[in-house]
């Protein structure tokens, strides 16, 4: 039985087998129910993004594009696992008294291209470079000036 996650299980203190034995295929089976929910929310958003791609009206040579941290066409990472996005979904729905709706389970073909993500720095570490660029450029400026001092004097 899963000790942390989702459905609670920690908290049942079953001591007949059979019992447990009920409990974990209802627990899978509502694993399963859920994953599948969750892929399908999934879905529904890829198929929304991929019809309205950010930047996709852009011209090719605009800022957007060459700052573009993944390829054209690649979906963003995933934020939350299909299993999370299916409890959200499930408390949404029940809150809002609608019928809790029918699973589908769907295969998906492994992705031609992966993006490994990239680790953001802390804004203390993107000062520091800021900071550092800044000084950078400070003494480029003033070998400039010097260099100009001295070819004009």
């Amino acid at each position: 039985m899963r000790k942390r996650g989702l459905w609670g299980g920690q908290h049942g203190k079953m001591k007949r087998a059979s019992s447990v034995e009920r409990l974990w295929l209802a627990m899978a089976l509502a694993q399963l129910w859920g994953v599948s929910l969750g892929c399908q929310a999934e879905a529904k958003l890829e198929a929304k993004f991929l019809q309205n791609e950010p930047g996709a009206s852009l011209p090719e040579r605009h800022i957007a594009h060459r700052r573009r941290k993944r390829a054209v066409g690649q979906l963003p990472a995933r934020r939350l696992s299909c299993g999370v996005r299916a409890r959200l979904i499930l408390l949404a729905m029940q809150s809002q008294s609608q019928p809790l709706p029918v699973g589908i389970w769907r295969a998906e073909p492994w992705p031609e291209t992966i993006t490994a993500p990239q680790k953001q720095l802390k804004p203390s570490a993107l000062n520091k470079k800021k900071t550092q660029k800044e000084k950078e450029r400070r003494k480029r400026q003033k070998r400039r000036a010097r260099e100009h001092a001295r070819a004009q004097g």
